[in-house]
């Protein structure tokens, strides 16, 4: 192919930007002629001799490789560049479950937003950290993707399980999908009472409980939440949002596990407490008194301010009348 062949760039490409790939194309091409190599196909080898040999600024390179590669699929051939995605969880040579238990262990799960954004921050971490998942692969799950029996399966990967509720990773997917579908209906006081830590409990496995199915009603599992708690529908998770989502996480857990108040609220003792019931009458009789003399001396300084504002009306009325007789003359 020539370096005056054009093929079709893409329809949201416009004549500047299809000249300008068209130019680096082209450049390419000369290139390949002048060393002798094949430009159409090219290898991968040849194509990084070239960018090694024409330095450029990264936006200038990417131009390149997006010139050569579009100029390669339009004829039907491989991509000489496939993108290989890097995991923003690397995949151990060895399960890293400890860390991924830990960090699990160490998000919020309660209080609204911040359960809220801890429960999406958890369910992220399996998808990234447990089932090794890319973030592309990750932000396209959908509740067709997730099987919820006695087991936890997402694109037919079992979710494992572990001794502590806190941390497993089974119970941070299930904790989401309770409440993934009044985020994303936008029923914000169901998110709410589901998030109240008062009757939470991470003593017992949430992926033993009952889960109701309104989690399928979430067209998408992976939501961008704003600082208040909505979630934009329509839209995924960026890459760059699990980008810095995951080191914080980790970050935070590094600084050890916070623990989390939940449950009933217990009453804080007082003194009136062992108090008898003729003691809680005098007491009682107490503070009406108190109350009374409080409401008596509210009364006199509002007289007094009624009283001022009276004298100082008083006192306008000659200055007024001055202001006008000299208006007059």
């Amino acid at each position: 192919m020539t370096p005056q062949t054009s093929p079709k760039l893409g329809p949201k490409l416009g004549p500047d930007s299809r000249a300008l790939l068209e130019a680096h194309w082209g450049r390419f091409v000369a290139w390949c002629e002048a060393a002798g190599h094949e430009s159409l196909p090219a290898t991968a080898a040849t194509i990084g001799q070239f960018l090694t040999l024409f330095p450029g600024r990264a936006s200038t390179q990417r131009l390149r490789r997006h010139a050569i590669r579009t100029h390669h699929l339009a004829a039907g051939l491989p991509d000489p560049l496939p993108t290989v995605e890097a995991r923003v969880w690397p995949r151990p040579e060895a399960p890293d479950r400890a860390a991924v238990e830990e960090v699990l262990a160490a998000i919020p799960k309660y209080r609204y937003p911040i359960g809220l954004r801890g429960r999406r921050d958890a369910f992220l971490i399996v998808l990234l950290g447990v089932l090794h998942l890319t973030r592309d692969q990750a932000r396209t799950i959908t509740p067709a993707d997730v099987a919820v029996t006695s087991i936890i399966r997402i694109r037919g990967h079992v979710v494992p399980s572990s001794d502590e509720p806190a941390s497993c990773a089974a119970c941070a997917v299930t904790r989401w999908l309770r409440i993934v579908g009044p985020v994303w209906t936008g029923f914000r006081g169901d998110v709410i009472r589901l998030l109240d830590p008062t009757k939470g409990d991470l003593d017992r496995h949430d992926c033993e409980q009952t889960l109701p199915g309104e989690w399928r009603r979430a067209e998408q599992l992976l939501l961008p939440l704003d600082v208040h708690g909505w979630a934009r529908t329509g839209a995924s998770l960026s890459g760059r949002s699990m980008t810095s989502i995951i080191p914080s996480r980790r970050a935070a857990a590094a600084d050890g596990p916070v623990a989390e108040a939940v449950g009933a609220i217990a009453r804080q003792p007082s003194r009136f407490d062992a108090l008898t019931l003729q003691e809680t009458y005098t007491e009682l009789g107490s503070t009406d008194a108190a109350v009374d003399d409080a409401l008596t001396r509210l009364a006199l300084i509002l007289n007094d301010a009624q009283a001022l504002d009276t004298d100082l009306q008083q006192a306008a009325i000659p200055r007024k009348q001055q202001l006008a007789a000299d208006s007059e003359h």
